[in-house]
This record gives C-alpha cells, structure tokens and sequence, in this order.
C-alpha cells in the first residue's frame, strides 16, 4: 500500500469512531494522520522508526493489517 491509500483508510477510520469531529481529521495531511497512529497517546514516543515505518506501510494491504504491524514491531523492541 502507499502513504495515501493508507491515510485515506486511517481517515475513514477516525469517521467511524466519531470521537473526533470530521473536520478536524480532515485538516491533517497525510503524513499527520499517520503519525497520529505512530505516536504513543501517553508519552508521544513513536512506536516505530521512520525506516520501519516506510517497510511496515509497504507490507501492509490494508489499515488493518498496518496497525497489525506497527503493533508486532513495537513489541518486538520491548522484548
């Protein structure tokens, strides 16, 4: 997948929760909403690197499968 598809389902997926209002989601680039989901709520620590995640953006199919992954990599360095 690229950087687009992928902050377009990451989008779609912030309209569906309805917690955040539309336009504020909409008022991000591409590369916010992705960061949003890369950085830690709690201590704004990225949860992988730049380099892991241009790979984990290109492995991944879908939002799902991305999240999935960025997921396995941050606790593969916990370990």
């Amino acid at each position: 997948m690229d950087e687009t598809q992928l902050a377009t389902e990451l989008r779609h997926r912030q309209y569906a929760k309805g917690i955040v209002p539309r336009h504020t989601i909409d008022a991000l680039s591409d590369d916010e909403i992705i960061d949003t989901y890369n950085t830690c709520s709690g201590c704004n620590a990225k949860l992988v690197t730049p380099q892991e995640l241009r790979e984990i953006i290109m492995e991944a199919s879908a939002a799902e499968e991305y999240l999935d992954l960025t997921e396995a990599q941050y606790h593969s360095h916990s370990i």
